[in-house]
């Protein structure tokens, strides 16, 4: 696993003890859409091996643009966790 993905999933896993669906659920989500081939389709080849294609600068762009939407749905968990909290202490 690239490290990146790897930070990422541990940002998610942080996040996701505190988000209103429970940890299990996004980490079922996550785990899904982070073995999906079709969100960075370059770094597989045709048979759906991760390995041969990996090395690849087309490889390399896709995934780094695929982390930068990944963080960016993290903040978004954080924005939905932060106002379940106001509702929850009656700010809203």
């Amino acid at each position: 696993m690239h490290p990146l993905v790897r930070n990422l999933y541990k940002r998610v896993l942080h996040v996701g003890k505190d988000y209103p669906t429970g940890l299990v659920h996004v980490k079922q989500l996550w785990k899904k859409a982070l073995r999906n081939p079709a969100n960075c389709p370059s770094c597989y080849a045709t048979d759906g091996n991760a390995i041969t294609a990996m090395n690849s600068p087309a490889c390399e762009e896709e995934l780094f643009r695929a982390v930068y939407k990944g963080r960016f749905m993290v903040k978004e968990m954080i924005g939905v966790i932060q106002i379940k909290v106001s509702y929850h202490e009656g700010t809203i």
